[in-house]
């Protein structure tokens, strides 16, 4: 079953999000760590693609009993907070039944590999000492079937992803999509689950729906968005007093994918 376990690295303690964690919130790494298994134990649990329905960053401070813990994974990028619930970024990469089903293929051909490598007998006829002796023949003969077995199998087909609905979940307009995939389409830059993950935190850290970031490069005609564009126009407004802060004044035409 997929909620039987699940994948956390050895290092989560000594990750610096985990400190930004820790700064902003004022508790322990024990306590950041213990709320990120809450949170990534449950999405395990009842969710496929590590969208939460309903869940909220008050509703996710009440549950691990940390105060600010929500606000501050949104900040760190690890969440996103929409109308649709919480969003786990990069969720596929390391929850859910694909992600562990690469752990264990990676454990088991590491485990493959270190047993091809210890083809030894002890103490061969002659060998009086003790030392044992290779067997290469037999070894080559193993390598030379594994080789031919990996040959033979085929890799799986990489599975298809489809923007458009991806999009509409997210609470993007039709005819936003629409626009935003025909301008992506004529710059020839292809949209996939990365792309798609990559503008929905840029606009949770810039503070703006994604429907409203797609349709801002539609506008202007952009391939790319950082949420450092608007934030720091927001500084500059806020620097001018009475200027009225304008999302489409930020563009630095220095920038790659900046028209």
């Amino acid at each position: 079953m997929a909620g039987d376990w699940i994948k956390m690295r050895c290092n989560l303690w000594d990750d610096p999000r985990v400190s930004s964690l820790c700064d902003i919130t004022g508790a322990a790494e024990a306590t950041i760590v213990g709320g990120l298994y809450w949170l990534w134990a449950t999405a395990d649990q009842h969710s496929a693609n590590g969208i939460l329905p309903g869940l909220s960053a008050k509703t996710l401070d009440r549950k691990c009993g940390v105060p600010g813990l929500g606000a501050a994974l949104i900040q760190v990028g690890w969440l996103v907070e929409t109308d649709d619930g919480l969003h786990i970024m990069n969720f596929n990469e390391h929850n859910g039944a694909s992600a562990k089903s690469r752990a264990q293929t990676a454990r088991r051909v590491a485990n493959h590999k270190a047993g091809n490598g210890e083809v030894t007998q002890e103490a061969l006829p002659g060998n009086d000492d003790g030392v044992s002796g290779a067997l290469p023949r037999e070894e080559k003969r193993r390598e030379e079937v594994n080789n031919k077995k990996n040959k033979q199998k085929k890799p799986p087909a990489a599975p298809s992803f489809d923007p458009a609905p991806a999009l509409r979940m997210l609470g993007v307009e039709e005819q936003t999509v629409t626009d935003w995939l025909a301008l992506r389409k004529a710059k020839r830059a292809p949209v996939s689950k990365v792309v798609v993950d990559n503008f929905l935190r840029e606009a949770g850290l810039a503070g703006m729906s994604l429907d409203a970031v797609l349709a801002l490069c539609c506008t202007r005609g952009w391939v790319g968005f950082e949420a450092a564009w608007v934030l720091r126009d927001r500084q500059q407004g806020a620097a001018r007093p009475g200027a009225p802060f304008d999302p489409t004044a930020h563009v630095n035409r220095n920038r790659p994918g900046a028209p």
